[in-house]
């Protein structure tokens, strides 16, 4: 882990954008507190050689060419477009294994793990995984809502979770996606594959509204972690057999590969991935400054909230620079409007009591807008939020709740009037960190 001192004489502080890095100036009253940045890394790493040596040596089982036999059917569940992993790669090592063991083509099904998000096209399936294995293999896009679904547990409410049969049926599940911090789950990876990955739509949902946002179901949290205790015991009732997961730094970049049985190579991964984003920050300020980047797209902007509101002291204001190449959909904005109007300054109550009821902020959208509306009312209930956003109207901004702001120096100026002496914390990457206070 690696933090700015609060020291005077201290490294300039910017934030990542797109086009290039942002300079920021602070008033005389505003002191540093942190700066939260990563070493700049140019590191070339190898991806089918991390994950051919990983797969060599899985984590807490005998490697693929021991587990099975050219006779087995192998269902391999694989993430989508909206993590930016080298999923072709890793697929493609697999596949090699299966085709050493003469395993026919035929026994071999590749599931997208869209959980609730859209179907990937054909197109997309051929540029990201390749003409010739598309050709070669058959690609399944899981359908949250479609016929072929099989019970495996129910959750403590009583609702039935569904799996995918093509998974259900198969002999062998094999799990490919990347561990990089999350909101809720603590992190990525692991028995997310599965649940919500191939599960329908109604049991995912009423999961995510039990579970999201309380206590222990946060960023970098494991131990305790409802929302995740209840995705690796329903991965252990869908039989997710072994994962390869890519763990990502603060870019999404792949730094290692690991692979075995679900909860020991997830275990592995998240310590490497801890080391990797973790950033020490000398306790909470009164601003933060936090860029979105490398999320540029619509609610993805709404990430960075998290990190964010764990080093901000309540009361206090977050500055966030955003590029997004995606609008924000209509729905969402009215949802915010709304939900504000109707609940004023009880927002963190009215969002804990909608869950508890099992009803969503915005109807008829799915579970990940719904998490970022809830993020974004919590942000509102104890901070000021204000974003830069280049290409947003104002009024769409005003519409989520937060100040707008043309450029930075306006969003600093606005901070300053409400903060005219100030610590802060500044995170020029804030779409992949994960936030260590030295006190709180």
């Amino acid at each position: 882990m690696e933090g700015t001192e609060p020291k005077q004489g201290t490294r300039a502080p910017y934030l990542h954008s797109l086009a290039a890095p942002l300079p920021l100036t602070f008033p005389p009253g505003w002191q540093l507190s942190t700066l939260a940045d990563f070493p700049a890394s140019d590191e070339h790493v190898d991806a089918a050689l991390l994950a051919r040596e990983a797969l060599k040596r899985p984590h807490d089982c005998p490697p693929l060419d021991k587990l099975l036999r050219p006779s087995h059917t192998v269902c391999i569940l694989i993430e989508d477009l909206t993590r930016t992993s080298p999923k072709h790669i890793i697929l493609g090592e697999v596949l090699s294994i299966l085709s050493g063991l003469g395993m026919p083509d035929e026994h071999i099904t590749i599931l997208i793990a869209l959980g609730t998000h859209r179907p990937l096209t054909d197109r997309e399936l051929r540029q990201t995984f390749g003409e010739a294995t598309v050709e070669r293999y058959r690609f399944v896009n899981h359908d949250c809502h479609g016929e072929d679904l099989v019970p495996i547990a129910t959750l403590p409410g009583g609702t039935p979770v569904l799996i995918n049969g093509l998974a259900y049926r198969a002999d062998f599940r094999l799990g490919i996606g990347s561990i990089f911090p999350h909101p809720l789950n603590g992190f990525g990876g692991g028995g997310k594959i599965l649940f919500p990955g191939i599960a329908d739509a109604r049991s995912i949902f009423e999961h995510h509204l039990r579970h999201a946002f309380r206590d222990r179901s946060a960023l970098g949290s494991l131990d305790g972690n409802d929302f995740r205790d209840e995705i690796e015991r329903l991965a252990s009732a869908g039989r997710l057999d072994f994962i390869v997961n890519s763990v990502l730094d603060n870019g999404d970049r792949l730094r290692h590969v690991v692979a075995g049985t679900p909860a020991a190579a997830h275990l592995a991964g998240t310590t490497l991935c801890r080391q990797l984003t973790s950033r020490l920050f000398y306790g909470k300020a009164e601003v933060t400054v936090i860029s979105a980047f490398p999320y540029d797209q619509g609610p993805q902007i709404m990430k960075p909230l998290a990190p964010a509101s764990m080093i901000t002291a309540k009361g206090g204001t977050i500055i966030l620079y955003a590029d997004c190449r995606s609008p924000l959909p209509e729905t969402y904005l009215d949802a915010c409007v709304r939900f504000r109007s109707e609940h004023g300054g009880a927002l963190r109550q009215a969002v804990f009591a909608s869950f508890a009821a099992g009803r969503p902020i915005l109807a008829d959208a799915p579970p990940e807008l719904n998490m970022s509306m809830a993020q974004t009312m919590l942000a509102l209930n104890d901070f000021t939020v204000i974003l830069v956003c280049p290409g947003m109207p104002a009024t769409d901004i005003g519409r989520l709740g937060f100040l707008p702001a043309a450029s930075m120096g306006e969003a600093i100026d606005l901070a300053a009037a409400r903060h005219p002496t100030a610590t802060v914390n500044v995170v020029p990457a804030g779409g992949v960190i994960l936030p260590v206070l030295t006190c709180q």
